[in-house]
């Protein structure tokens, strides 16, 4: 496995449970499970304003804009230890990234909380932000409010997210413009452009903490 693509991958641990997933080969030494995509891949857009068992199962296509499913992820980051790594692009065409050395999220009962450490890179470190953050923040979706806020951060936001208070994340809307006045709502790492600039493309990957260079043999 030396190209980019979607294959099907079988979770550690079960007999039969086959994951269609984007294997990324070309990105920092490759090995990468794509966990999410937002791209500008076109009509119809991909929606990601959805409900509690969207998110669980997953969602979209793994060639294009979609989400892997909170399940899914759980079930891939507690077989052993992963790293994340998140790929950002504005609409001037910079390039930025962050990376986290832990990266699990816990099972449904504990609302598919995220824990995250070891952050490093040049986009800034939204994910482990003390007050707007993602870090041991459970998901919430706008039918499932599991935010600190007194406000539902995802209904409001538009889309399913670590929601500590109401921050940013990457699940928003999909917006060809970056300061459109509901930039808000849409796809955003604060650290970098901003509270209000919608990105254009954003990649969240995983791969164990203990993969070898495939490519360097």
């Amino acid at each position: 496995m030396r190209q980019s693509g979607v294959f099907y991958l079988q979770i550690r641990g079960t007999t039969y449970w086959f994951l269609k997933v984007y294997c990324e080969q070309e990105i920092a030494d490759g090995g990468w499970t794509v966990i999410q995509r937002r791209d500008d891949i076109g009509d119809p857009r991909e929606n990601f304003n959805r409900d509690w068992n969207d998110y669980k199962n997953g969602f979209g296509d793994p060639a294009k804009e979609f989400w892997l499913g909170n399940e899914n992820i759980y079930m891939l980051t507690n077989n052993e230890e992963y790293i994340l790594r998140v790929e950002l692009e504005d609409f001037e065409g910079n390039k930025r990234y962050a990376q986290y050395s832990h990266f699990k999220i816990y099972s449904e009962a504990e609302y598919y909380k995220l824990e995250i450490d070891g952050y490093e890179g040049n986009a800034g470190d939204s994910l482990n932000d003390p007050w707007y953050g993602s870090n041991h923040s459970p998901f919430s979706t706008y039918n499932k409010d599991n935010d600190r806020s007194s406000l539902n951060c995802a209904s409001m936001l538009k889309g399913g997210w670590w929601w500590k208070s109401c921050g940013r994340g990457l699940n928003g809307l999909y917006l060809n413009d970056p300061q459109d006045l509901t930039a808000r709502q849409g796809i955003v790492w604060f650290r970098w452009r901003g509270w209000d600039y919608t990105l254009k493309k954003a990649m969240m990957m995983i791969k164990p903490k203990g993969i070898t260079n495939i490519n360097s043999s």
